[in-house]
């Protein structure tokens, strides 16, 4: 009576373990995809700050010379792709 009581037991920490060795599966895949995510937002982060820097810079220089309309409009346009891309990637945050 008593190994039976013991077999059950075991057969229910088999069945226990098997469900845990699923789910550190699944969040190993999981965590795989973060690291992923992370990554592209780390990339794309660098190019957000690059793409700051330059709009800095051309600020600067319409400070010490005399600036076309077409070049305003440029800048315009740069900026204007920079803050979609900045809220593109708000967007994607957790």
């Amino acid at each position: 009576m008593a190994d039976d009581l013991m077999l059950q037991i075991l057969r229910g920490l088999q069945g226990d373990m098997a469900e845990i060795r699923h789910d550190v599966a699944t969040l190993k895949q999981d965590l795989a995809t973060v690291k992923q995510d992370v990554a592209t937002l780390k990339v794309n982060n660098n190019i957000l700050v690059q793409d700051g820097r330059m709009i800095r810079a051309a600020l600067a220089d319409i400070g010490k010379t005399r600036v076309s309309a077409g070049e305003i409009e440029a800048m315009h346009a740069d900026i204007n792709g920079l803050m979609e891309r900045v809220a593109a990637l708000e967007s994607r945050a957790p």
